[in-house]
């Protein structure tokens, strides 16, 4: 993966930042791209890259410039185009040469030669950004699941102009950029720990290019018009594939998606987790990649950690050279560590496992490696996670309709359920946050658009067009600080669209003794290759003592100080007297008075 970042002025305008600022802005993202970087410039446009080499690391510096004359696209592409050789023959078979063998350059031919349409060819994890000078028009897209961030923002204090980027950070070092924050969103993170809502993010007038989304920016005017659409969204189910057939079908897409995902000229390595999901990904990359390295982090106390028993169980058996990383006790604390991670990222942390991932990545950076196959998506595609399968069949038996089920989700499963927020934040805040109503409406229609309310599988959509893409932003962000690349082969499209022929009940549901089975037919499709130990646990969260660090940071006077406009006044007493003691609202109000801090963004909703 890479860094990418940009600037283009409306009308007959240049770009505000100077050669110095612009310099600056590509330069934050240099723990996306250590390996070089690149510009390209004319008098209305900036384009900025930083590469992290994967494929053809000799070669395939960016931005790329296509064609020539009145027909040049400018591109920058972040991530892994895994199909890249397959839509290279094709796009060869047109009439298009290559000089490298780089992905990026299959990706930036294809947006040149089919436009738009190039994107449902696109198999991967990517954000990528193409410009054509003579039409003054700027493309932003991303892949189907939100693997990889893009954002933008139009800028009018130096007459308008669109700034773009992959993370926060060079867009707040834009010279005109006005730094505020976003009460809807900041509410939404408070119930969720999420930090975009929408197309919406923590930052006022920032807006994430969504997953699977496209937004065509036209610059040609005083002022630039926007179309924003989405071009894939996740299918919805159909069903019809049980028993054996539908063991067959998942196995054999596990396997396709797994020997995609494992493309590079670099080394690639496992994170073990001690569960089903990166045993399943381990033991096939085990069979393909040989020597194959394993790590593992540790939380707690990293003594009596079942996970750490399972991970290392697993290395043993597949004979991988086998890497326990201890949290506590990587190269800097788990305080310092969550300060310089939002320093770096210009966002509040989600789950105190960022802290981990970094901690992790940093060590399988510290070993030469570059790529690492992780099981997340796993939960999301194939119903993985109990507790919230369990709430939502309880929920979907009422036969609500699908706000009143979001509602209910909300105020069942939130960090500050939208509910209390009238006790937990002054009064201005209350009244700036609409009632949580954005919130609702983007968990409804997630809900909705995978069916009726009434059926469990629908909340399946919810998991996957919400919640799956901020879980696998932070784990990108937390990777790629560590200058690595995560690859989770579930959170794949071709993966999703065969899921979602297997009926329901192969996936999870109830048994008549009160259990509940989750992943069914993972588990039994991979029976016979993975112990049955590890087929037969259950999922199982990070064990990270999140409660003693939200407190520490808490005792920063500057943190404290940062959130009281944010809450109440006993609110404030309580947190500053045994923060501890209520972890659900420590953890997100402690990432926000440290954001604050970080970024210099007042939490005031004005």
């Amino acid at each position: 993966m890479c860094g990418i970042t940009g600037i283009i002025a409306c009308a007959d305008r240049a770009p505000s930042a100077d050669e110095a600022g612009r310099a600056r802005m590509r330069d934050r993202l240099r723990h996306r791209g250590p390996d070089g970087s690149g510009d390209w410039a004319d008098a209305s446009a900036w384009i900025g890259h930083r590469r992290l080499a994967i494929m053809d690391p000799q070669h395939g510096r960016e931005p790329f410039v296509r064609g020539a004359g009145d027909h040049v696209t400018v591109v920058v592409f972040n991530g892994e185009l895994l199909n890249h050789r397959d839509l290279r023959i094709t796009l060869e078979r047109e009439g298009v040469a290559f000089s490298t063998a780089c992905d990026a350059e299959t990706a930036a031919a294809a947006v040149h030669h089919w436009g738009e349409e190039a994107l449902d060819r696109f198999r991967g994890m990517f954000a990528i950004a193409w410009y054509r000078p003579r039409e003054r028009t700027l493309r932003l897209a991303r892949d189907p699941f939100g693997v990889v961030p893009l954002m933008w923002a139009s800028v009018p204090a130096h007459g308008d102009e669109i700034v773009f980027a992959s993370e926060m950070t060079p867009i707040l070092e834009h010279p005109g950029f006005v730094r505020r924050v976003d009460p809807i969103t900041l509410s939404g993170y408070l119930s969720t720990i999420r930090i975009t809502l929408g197309d919406r993010t923590m930052v006022d007038g920032v807006r994430t290019v969504r997953p699977g989304g496209l937004v065509t920016i036209d610059c040609r005017g005083m002022r630039p018009r926007i179309d924003d659409r989405c071009w894939w969204r996740p299918p919805r189910a159909s069903g019809g594939v049980t028993g054996a057939d539908a063991d067959d079908l998942v196995r054999n897409a596990v396997i396709e998606t797994l020997e995609a995902h494992l493309q590079s000229d670099v080394e690639r390595c496992g994170l073990l987790s001690g569960g089903i999901d990166s045993a399943v990904l381990s033991t096939l990359a085990k069979a393909r990649v040989d020597p194959l390295r394993t790590f593992t982090a540790l939380g707690g106390d990293g003594t009596a950690d079942p996970d750490r028993e399972a991970a290392a169980m697993m290395a043993r058996r597949l004979g991988t050279g086998h890497v326990e990383v201890a949290v506590a006790a990587a190269t800097e604390t788990p305080i310092a560590r969550w300060r310089r991670m939002v320093r770096s990222m210009g966002v509040p942390l989600g789950t105190p496992n960022e802290i981990a991932i970094n901690a992790l990545a940093e060590a399988v950076g510290a070993a030469g490696i570059k790529v690492a196959i992780g099981g997340e998506g796993a939960d999301e595609i194939l119903g993985g996670d109990e507790p919230i399968l369990r709430l939502v069949a309880q929920i979907a038996a009422a036969d609500p309709g699908p706000e009143v089920a979001a509602a209910t989700l909300l105020e069942s499963a939130s960090w500050i359920a939208p509910g209390a927020k009238a006790t937990v934040l002054a009064e201005r805040w209350v009244d700036s946050i609409g009632h949580d109503a954005a919130l609702i409406g983007e968990l409804g229609a997630a809900i909705e658009s995978g069916g009726s309310a009434a059926e469990p599988r629908s909340y399946l959509h919810w998991l996957q067009t919400v919640n799956l893409p901020g879980l696998l932003g932070r784990l990108n962000a937390a990777c790629m600080l560590a200058s690595v690349e995560a690859r989770p082969p579930f959170a794949d499209r071709r993966f999703a669209e065969a899921v979602a022929r297997v009926d329901t009940a192969d996936l999870f549901g109830p048994e008549a003794d009160g259990t509940f089975r989750t992943k069914t037919v993972l588990r039994r499709g991979f029976a016979g290759q993975v112990p049955a130990e590890i087929v037969a646990r259950p999922k199982a969260s990070f064990p990270t003592p999140f409660a003693p660090w939200a407190a520490a940071m808490l005792a920063d006077p500057l943190v404290s100080e940062a959130i009281r406009p944010l809450v109440r006044p006993e609110v404030s007493s309580v947190l500053n007297g045994d923060p501890a003691a209520h972890p659900l609202q420590a953890w997100p109000l402690a990432n926000l008075g440290l954001w604050a801090v970080e970024t210099g963004i007042d939490l005031d909703p004005s």
